[in-house]
């Protein structure tokens, strides 16, 4: 679908421009320049807004990924859900540590909340939300999904 298609099922106020930035990044899992400049005249925003929003939300990517992302919630109900043994199960199973780029194919990172406090500890596989993740589950989930 184009992102006018996008754009016009989404009225331009303000409180609406993260839905639009999320539909629009659904289709190449980033929202990149000429995307960003119809989204800011579309909600008649300068474009260094749409950047600076974008930017404030881990979700949102302005880039392309040449790696396949995996990102793990570390808010208070997650760790409280032993979140960083999920996360050390998944630096050991892929060889990488959490926040360094390092690694060639896979990046770990940390992010404050993925609003499934409920459900955690939350672990999303490249847009793939996945919930009550146990460390010993951390095996299947990378394997079948990467």
């Amino acid at each position: 679908m184009s992102l006018q298609k996008i754009l016009v099922q989404i009225e331009p106020k303000p409180e609406n421009l993260l839905r639009a930035l999320k539909a629009a990044q659904k289709e190449n899992k980033y929202i990149g320049e000429k995307e960003c400049e119809k989204i800011a005249d579309y909600f008649s925003l300068p474009l260094a807004r749409i950047y600076s929003f974008a930017s404030f939300f881990n979700e949102i990517r302005t880039k392309k990924e040449t790696k396949k992302n995996i990102r793990i919630c570390s808010g208070g109900p997650c760790l409280s859900k032993d979140s960083a043994k999920v996360a050390r199960q998944i630096e050991m199973l892929l060889g990488l540590e959490a926040g360094n780029d390092a690694h060639p194919k896979y990046k770990l990172e940390y992010i404050s909340c993925l609003g499934l406090c409920d459900r955690g500890p939350v672990v999303e596989v490249e847009g793939q939300i996945f919930e009550r993740v146990k460390p010993e589950m951390v095996d299947d989930i990378i394997q079948s999904y990467l």
